[in-house]
């Protein structure tokens, strides 16, 4: 075997020089930190967000909830510094293991390139980057998972510097833990092989009794971590008895078998085009044009010092990208995630030194030359990444983003034991906000989803009739219940709106109000009502605008100006574009940092509106609108077609629809 594919890299390296990347990895990894607890949510999220803000410190464990490292590491960080609120405990945990990979990725990069600027490289192009930095500021897995992955890669490093039994063991170890966290820790089976295979001074070893035997039990202890999530199963009202039933319910809830089986290589032909621009966006988004031109000359670069490590991340990258390029779900944009380590270590080793060969062969003075020009292209590097992270950080900064606490206190509020019952039926992102604010912030609210009330909704009204209880419900709700029982039951409007009406709030607006108008493609569950488009257009153009807002229009859409008078800007695209302008002498920018229709929901928002370096809305699908007042203050941001715009509420009145009727 040529020695070429079976160096990995050079020795591990004296421990003044692992002091010395030790201590550069920290630093990146505290700026990063810093970094995200400036810009980090404060509170619950819509979404699986919610989903793991209500379950962290919840007793109950389900097979559902399938990511059993997560909770067991954010459990006890959560409990302890941030009890009352684990919503915002949660989100810090993220922040932590986001820092946490940042590191690791710097240490890895310096010993791969050996360089420490290389390895600060890379790790602050990851930390910096679009995606990355929205998953680090709210409780979601995918930090954790990347931080796992670089653990991996290090104990390969370890083992290829010297390959013991002990050292693979210690890889297996990590390897199996990783799944704990997220099954897509098989995505790196095939390129963990072939490096293992590569920096093997004899393959056969790999293929030993002993070491199979070995990776076999490590595997089976890596399993045991869902051991409660299988022991779940055995509490379900009228669930399998047998062990084999209750293996493959386990199977089916874990694995989400019964969805993902449609959407894993689920890409039809005629989607290929657009996803191909998706991904394009998305590696532009993250790192821009010049940083994955760097990423290429660092793959080639990297490939000259150390092929194994080189096919490693050429193999690691495209295997994770051609999985979520072909994985039919709404958030495809983080399962790019890996591809965006991977490409983030190829760009810091743009910048790795010559070896000892060229400097003897290229003399003294051509040596210097050499190091002058890549001191000057890592000064280069480093300021475009500076570059990028001031870019990037009014737009992701979440620090005061309290829309989802917001949301769901106007859902349930004036809902207690003595008043009324609440009833849902909402999609499942609201739905996961409701959750955790019922379970850690208003736990006396009577709530219940209609699904599971349905067959005796009627037996519900009557009992709580009989107490005095009113049944509150969302527009969702009631449109099933009048569905399904016509006009059994007296509903009417409540005086409490679940999210405040587009065409009021623009009726309230006084002439000369600036404002910022955006319309973005709808959820597929919700309608935007063409008629209410054009009256709300019409209202802040005073009628000057024709033709703009289309509901079945452009993709992506904008209007910003005074009310009552013409738009300043108007633009209306298929793609996402920026736009600046200026209202009444302030410098604005529109980002769309979404690629619909394919983005179905995405917790850093599908676009933003500046005002310049100010964030002043996050847009999501449907309307949205902004507008400021005479202080040049923001509105709240008002929603219309949208997840956060579940509209009018209603009630079941407890008493006769007569005397309702008298008081009202």
């Amino acid at each position: 075997m040529p020695a070429a594919w079976t160096t990995c890299a050079r020795s591990w390296p004296a421990n003044d020089l692992v002091g010395n990347r030790i201590v550069a990895s920290v630093a990146v990894a505290t700026l990063a930190f810093w970094a995200y607890t400036q810009t980090l949510l404060p509170g619950v999220d819509l979404g699986d967000t919610g989903g793991f803000q209500a379950a962290v410190l919840w007793p109950e464990v389900s097979a559902r909830q399938a990511y059993p490292l997560y909770y067991d590491l954010a459990r006890p960080f959560v409990a302890a510094v941030s009890a009352a609120n684990p919503a915002r405990g949660l989100n810090l945990f993220s922040a932590i293991a986001g820092a946490a990979a940042v590191g690791l990725l710097t240490f890895l990069g310096a010993l791969v390139a050996d360089s420490l600027a290389a390895g600060a490289a890379a790790g602050l192009l990851l930390a910096f980057s679009y995606t990355f930095w929205s998953q680090a500021i709210i409780a979601e897995v995918y930090t954790l998972h990347l931080a796992i992955v670089l653990a991996c890669c290090l104990a390969l490093y370890a083992y290829a510097a010297r390959p013991t039994r002990v050292r693979l063991a210690l890889f297996f170890a990590v390897y199996a833990l990783g799944f704990g966290n997220h099954l897509s820790m098989i995505l790196l089976l095939i390129p963990f092989t072939i490096f293992l295979l590569q920096v093997t001074p004899d393959r056969r070893a790999l293929f030993t009794p002993a070491v199979i035997a070995m990776a076999a039990a490590v595997a089976a202890a890596g399993a045991l971590q869902y051991w409660p999530n299988l022991m779940s199963t055995t509490h379900l009202l009228n669930g399998p008895a047998s062990w084999s039933d209750r293996l493959a319910t386990f199977w089916f809830d874990t694995t989400k078998a019964d969805w993902r089986e449609s959407m894993v290589m689920g890409i039809r032909g005629d989607q290929l085009a657009g996803r191909v621009g998706m991904w394009w966006f998305d590696a532009r988004q993250q790192f821009g044009i010049i940083g994955v031109l760097v990423a290429a000359i660092g793959l080639a670069r990297l490939w000259m010092v150390s092929r194994p490590w080189a096919t490693l991340v050429a193999l690691g990258y495209a295997i994770n990208t051609v999985f979520a390029f072909t994985y039919n779900v709404g958030d495809t944009h983080v399962f790019y995630l890996p591809g965006h380590l991977f490409t983030a270590l190829a760009a810091g080793s743009a910048i790795s030194p010559v070896g000892r060969p060229f400097q003897a062969r290229a003399g003294p003075r051509r040596t210097m030359t050499v190091r002058a020009t890549r001191s000057a292209v890592a000064a280069l590097v480093f300021a475009y990444i500076a570059w990028r992270a001031w870019d990037t950080w009014p737009a992701i900064d979440r620090h005061d983003d309290r829309r989802a606490d917001t949301l769901v206190t106007r859902l349930a509020l004036g809902v207690n034991p003595q008043s009324g019952v609440l009833v849902t039926n909402l999609n499942w992102q609201v739905e996961n906000a409701l959750l955790y604010y019922s379970r850690w912030e208003r736990r006396d609210i009577p709530w219940v989803r209609l699904p599971d009330v349905e067959l005796h909704f009627p037996f519900l009204v009557r009992d709580n009739e009989a107490i005095s209880r009113d049944i509150v419900l969302d527009s969702y709700s009631a449109r099933e219940v009048v569905a399904a029982f016509g006009p059994l039951f007296p509903i009417q409007p409540d005086p409490i709106r679940a999210s405040p009406d587009l065409l009021d709030a623009i009726a309230r607006l006084p002439a000369g109000t600036p404002y910022v108008l955006c319309v973005l493609t709808p959820p597929r569950e919700e309608r935007l009502d063409p008629e209410v488009l054009r009256a709300a257009i019409d209202r802040l153009t005073g009628g000057k605008v024709r033709g703009a807002g289309a509901a079945a229009g452009p993709a992506y859409q904008l209007i910003a100006g005074i009310a009552g008078e013409s738009p300043t800007t108007t633009r209306s695209a298929d793609y996402p574009f920026r736009q600046g302008f200026r209202l009444l002498g302030d410098p604005f920018t529109v980002r769309m940092e979404s690629w619909l229709p394919s983005d179905t929901f995405r917790r850093a928002g599908f676009g933003h509106v500046l005002r310049g370096r100010e964030h002043v809305q996050i847009l999501e699908r449907g309307v949205n609108l902004i507008w400021f007042d005479r202080e040049a203050r923001p509105s709240e941001p008002v929603y219309a077609a949208s997840l956060y715009a579940p509209g009018q509420r209603y009630r079941i009145s407890s008493v006769s629809p007569s005397l309702a009727h008298a008081r009202r």
